[in-house]
């Protein structure tokens, strides 16, 4: 066996085939957990497994947890438009919550409570 040429062949896996080999990633998440946090995603971190994310005592996916907080930015950008610091409406105000709910119940159905959520 001519191991140089094993050395230099490269091997692609499909998506499907990388997740039977590792279930986990050491890449960082989309987004930190105080984001994931504000906008009652609670979140559980594993090193070799998959990250876990529950929306408000549900299962959901990392695909899932990353629109809902890209989702929460583009609200909060949308309402706090030329708004300086001290008056820039905060993810756990109402007027934020009205917002977010309304663009969450169109986009996926879902209507966040207002609590933000923690680690599990």
């Amino acid at each position: 066996m001519d191991t140089n040429n094993m050395m230099n062949e490269k091997t692609e896996l499909a998506p499907e085939e990388l997740e039977q080999v590792a279930a986990g990633t050491l890449t960082p998440n989309a987004f930190k957990k105080w984001a994931y946090h504000a906008v009652g995603i609670s979140t559980r971190y594993h090193t070799i497994d998959r990250d876990e994310f529950m929306f408000m005592g549900k299962p959901i996916t990392y695909e899932q947890a990353n629109q809902i907080c890209r989702l929460a930015s583009d609200v909060s950008n949308i309402i706090n438009a030329g708004a300086k610091n001290a008056d820039a409406i905060g993810k756990s105000e109402p007027a934020f919550i009205r917002s977010f709910n309304s663009q969450l119940k169109l986009s996926m159905g879902l209507v966040w409570d207002g609590k933000p959520g923690s680690d599990f």
